[in-house]
Formats: structure tokens, C-alpha cells, sequence
């Protein structure tokens, strides 16, 4: 059967019926004309329930936001009109007294797609944390560029959301002529529990901290697939998956993660050394990808097809300020104990990319050189100036004569698959299922459904230890029952059921596995 396996979709409310789309175009060019024309529709969008309202903005427009960007109890949806002119560009715009309120508070559930999303203003200075999201949301990033915001791109301000991330371009994060702790990509240090991280088909570079930080959050499911990381300094690290119950790193290019090194003396002002925050025993180094050791439970770890490399001039860096810094390790023990076959976790194959950022060794050469200093001359941001579409110019492809090329699942090139649009239309297509031993379980377990977010159809896997009586019921997020899958005694073994969604409407729903010894539920999303 074939499957979709990226469109990332952020669900809406539970429809009784197909819903219908009503599109509120919006003009380029006006003050705060978006947050405005938002604001001002909620009694025209409530009256069109059940339809989905689309705010779609003009390609090429420029959109000047001074207020906050905000969904208190509406599912957002705002898009670029179709086509391939430059995407629409959404920048903060002083107020009359000359601050900067713009932000985008994301509290119910969120689709952006196709537009780019600058925290640089147009006087130069770059804002902190404008893309928040709260109360439990769902956020779905597609086709988006993210850039230049100084603390953290995404952040997480409440427990129990999920950010998925397909096809995006995310770069420019941190501080612009400094080092620090900020520069973080998905921000997690303010919650405790998150539901997921899903980032697939998507390229970050300049970023001074860490792709996602979360340090001790507990995730229920964290994966990171045919990614590209061109270059990122690191100051606390690569990917920091905190207390992930289910993590999956698959297909993935990591190259210059980490320019700093292991730099375990480095105090931030104010704080404590950069050790803190990863536990022990696995707190003596730097990691391209780190999973917290404290867990009172054993995360479920997928592991494979990573090209894992640092250039030479980096790690002649390293030796030159040897008694300071040493090389990073690529992913902790603790998470190539866990994955099912280590030798297939990573590899190191330099690669030449088509265009790539200017490198940062002056940067970093400075940065070892004063390692106790807070800024630095040199703006490595080398983009970080230019309007609209910046990126443009990067261009992430390699030779396919590389072994990276054929390397990931199914012969598929290694990192972002959009820098191969003939490879992605393909990988869209093609049916990956997981790769899991036939044994007999030892518990009852239920896993998250794959692809998830799906369309129309998805895989329900769950394992039981001995015969018994199972049930796998679907409900709605009003707690009314959608479809019993199995309701039968079944054998020990590990089971994997079809659910075809296709007379559903868009919405989150539960699914529920239901044993004489326990009950376990999950939320999946289904987007139309």
C-alpha cells in the first residue's frame, strides 16, 4: 500500500461533515493589515463553521505586522496563494513609539504555509522568541522559512503541544555578532511534557545553540528525518531530545554540528558550565545528539542512516586550543545502546555541497581564542541583513556519485530530499514501513501510528505478551467512539492494523488499546 509519509498536517476541530474552505485574501503592504483582518473576522468566521477559513497572503508581498498574532479558540490556517514567485514575507514593524510588539501567541491549533516568518525588523535588531505556542496546540510549519530570531525560532510556553516541520528552511537563529546559550530552533526549557517533534525534509544552518532544546522534557515522540544541518556553533550542544519516550534520527546529514567543540569550561554569564545540561554519566562531552539518562522508563530508539562529519578546519581548531576544547561525540552511548543495530547509526562522508553558508571558522577561531568573552566582531550572519527570501542562494545538493546518495531508506539521498525534487516526488510515493524483529513481546505496548499526520490512511502497531482479549477502538476528541479496529483474543505477538480515515473529517482523534491488564491511548492527526 502506498502512503503519504510527509504531509505534515496540524489538526483542526472534529467535523461532523466535509469540510468546505472559505479564503479571506489579504493585501501586501499595509500595516498590521494581517493581524487586523484576523482579529476583525471572528464573527464572520464562526458563522461560516464548519468551513475552514484560509488567510491567504500574495506571493511576493510584504506584510508589516505590529500586534500580536493570535488564535485564543480557532484552528489558524495562513497560507501563500498558489504559484512560485518569493513567498510572503511576514517582518515585525515598529509602533509609534518606535518598540516592537510583534509576535505570533499560537494557544489553539496552527497550519503556516509557504510564507517566511523574520524576527529581524527593518532598523536591524532581531526579536526574542516571537513564535510561541501554548495550551496543548498542534503547529504545523510547511514550506516555511524561519530566520533570525535571537532566542529561540519556536517556543514551546505550555505542556502537552506538538510542532511538526516538513520542507522548511531555518536559519540565522541566535545572536548576530555574539555567542551565548540562545539560537535554539524548538524550545522546549519552559514545560515539562510535550506530545511531539516531528522535522522532516528540512535544512537548519547558523544557529548558535542547539536544533531542539530539551534538556529533561518529557516527549512521547521526538524524530528528525532526511534533515540537513549545514553549520551550527553549538554552545550547548547539537539535538538534545530530553526524556523522549519514542526517538527516531533516520537519513539525516549533521555536518559541522558543534563548531566549538566540547568546550566544557565555557561559562555563560550568569549561568552555570554547559555540563549541566546534559545528566550524568553522559555529561563529560559534547553530542550531536543527546537523550536524557534520568528516565525512570527505557525510550524506544530508532537510529540509522546518519552522515555525521566535521570538516578538517574545525577539527584543526580543536587541537589548536586543545586544553579548552576537544571533539564533539556524535550520538551519547546511551543511544547506540539502544538502537537495534549500531553500525548502521552513522557514518562520516564529507560532502561538497552545490552553494553553502559562509563558513565560521574566523568565528570560531575567535571564539576559542576569548572563550570568556560575550561577543565578537565578525557578523557570521551572512545574510543576515538582506530582506525577503535571503536563502535563496544556499543550495544543499551534492554529487550523486556521493555514498550519501543511496544511502538512506530505500536507496534514497541522505538530508533534505527537497534539494532532489524528482528523489522527494518519489519518496512521497514510497511505502517505509519500520524495521522490527519478530519476537515475542514482553509487555503490552502501543505505538504512536505512522505516518502521523496521515491522509487518509495509517499504521496502528501494538504488541501483546500472551493470549488475551484486545480491543482498538478510534474516538474523537469529544470522546464519541469512531470505529472498533479489533475486538478479539489474540495471541502473543506484535500486531499491525490499516485505519482507512477516508469518510472522516480533519481532526485529532484518540485511539485507544484496551486490555484486561491496562488501557493505553494515543492522539493521531488527520488532514484532508
Amino acid at each position: 500500500m502506498k502512503k503519504l509519509l510527509t504531509i505534515l498536517a496540524v489538526s483542526v476541530f472534529v467535523f461532523s461533515s466535509i469540510q468546505a474552505q472559505r479564503i479571506v485574501k489579504v493585501a501586501p503592504d499595509k500595516i498590521d493589515e494581517l493581524a487586523i483582518v484576523i482579529k476583525g473576522d471572528s464573527t464572520a468566521r464562526r458563522a461560516a463553521a464548519p468551513q475552514q477559513t484560509i488567510y491567504e497572503l500574495e506571493r511576493n508581498g510584504y506584510y508589516p505586522i505590529i500586534s500580536a498574532i493570535e488564535n485564543e479558540d480557532f484552528f489558524l490556517y495562513i497560507r501563500a496563494e498558489a504559484g512560485t514567485d518569493p513567498k510572503p514575507y511576514l517582518q515585525a514593524s515598529p509602533t509609534a513609539a518606535n518598540t516592537y510588539t510583534y509576535k505570533i501567541n499560537m494557544r489553539s491549533n496552527v497550519k503556516l504555509e509557504g510564507l517566511i516568518l523574520d524576527a529581524s525588523t527593518p532598523t536591524s535588531s532581531v526579536l526574542n522568541r516571537h513564535i510561541n505556542v501554548y495550551n496543548g496546540a498542534s503547529v504545523w510549519f510547511k514550506n516555511c522559512e524561519i530566520a533570525h530570531d535571537r532566542g529561540g525560532a519556536v517556543a514551546i510556553q505550555s505542556n502537552d503541544c506538538s510542532i511538526y516541520m516538513d520542507d522548511c528552511f531555518v536559519h540565522s537563529i541566535g545572536y548576530p555578532k555574539g555567542i551565548g546559550g540562545n539560537g535554539r530552533v524548538i524550545d522546549l526549557r519552559s514545560i515539562t511534557s510535550m506530545d511531539s517533534v516531528v522535522v522532516r525534509n528540512t535544512t537548519f544552518f547558523n544557529l548558535s545553540d542547539r536544533i531542539m532544546r530539551s534538556a529533561h522534557t518529557i516527549t512521547n515522540y521526538v524524530e528528525f528525518d532526511h534533515c540537513t544541518g549545514l553549520v551550527t556553533s553549538g554552545f550547548h550542544g547539537g539535538l538534545q531530545s530530553g526524556k523522549a519516550k519514542v526517538l527516531k534520527i533516520t537519513n539525516n546529514i549533521f555536518r559541522n554540528t558543534i563548531t566549538f567543540g566540547a568546550v566544557l569550561t565555557r561559562v555563560q554569564p550568569g549561568a552555570g558550565p554547559i555540563e549541566q545540561y546534559q545528566p550524568a554519566p553522559e555529561d563529560q562531552n559534547m553530542w550531536v545528539v543527546t537523550v536524557d539518562t534520568s528516565s525512570l522508563f527505557t525510550p524506544k530508539i530508532t537510529v540509522r542512516n546518519n552522515n555525521v562529519y566535521w570538516e578538517k578546519k574545525y577539527s584543526d581548531l580543536w587541537a589548536k586550543y586543545s586544553t579548552i576544547t576537544k571533539a564533539p561525540g556524535v550520538f551519547t552511548p546511551t543511544i547506540m545502546k539502544g538502537t537495534a543495530d549500531s553500525t548502521k547509526a552513522f557514518f562520516a562522508e564529507e560532502l561538497a555541497f552545490k552553494n553553502e553558508p559562509t563558513d565560521i571558522v574566523a568565528f570560531t577561531d575567535s571564539a576559542l581564542a576569548n572563550s570568556n568573552a560575550t561577543t565578537f566582531p565578525e557578523n557570521w550572519w551572512y545574510n543576515f541583513q538582506e530582506p525577503y527570501s535571503p536563502v535563496t542562494t544556499v543550495d544543499a545538493s551534492y554529487g550523486t556519485t556521493a555514498i550519501s546518495y543511496t544511502a538512506g531508506d530505500n536507496g534514497f539521498p541522505l538530508g533534505d530530499l527537497n534539494w532532489y525534487p524528482a528523489k522527494k516526488a518519489q519518496w512521497l510515493v514510497t511505502e517505509v514501513g519500520e524495521t522490527e524483529a519478530n519476537l515475542i513481546p514482553t509487555s503490552i505496548e502501543l505505538s504512536q501510528n505512522y505516518p502521523n499526520p496521515f491522509n487518509p490512511v495509517t499504521i496502528i502497531s501494538y504488541s501483546v505478551p500472551s493470549e488475551m482479549k484486545v480491543k482498538l477502538t478510534i474516538f474523537d476528541m469529544l470522546g464519541r467512539e469512531v470505529t472498533t479496529l479489533v475486538n478479539q483474543v489474540q495471541q502473543a505477538g506484535q500486531y499491525k492494523v490499516d485505519f482507512d480515515a477516508s469518510k472522516l473529517s480533519t481532526g485529532v482523534y484518540v485511539y485507544r488499546l484496551s486490555t484486561p491488564n491496562s488501557v493505553i491511548s494515543k492522539k493521531m492527526m488527520l488532514v484532508k
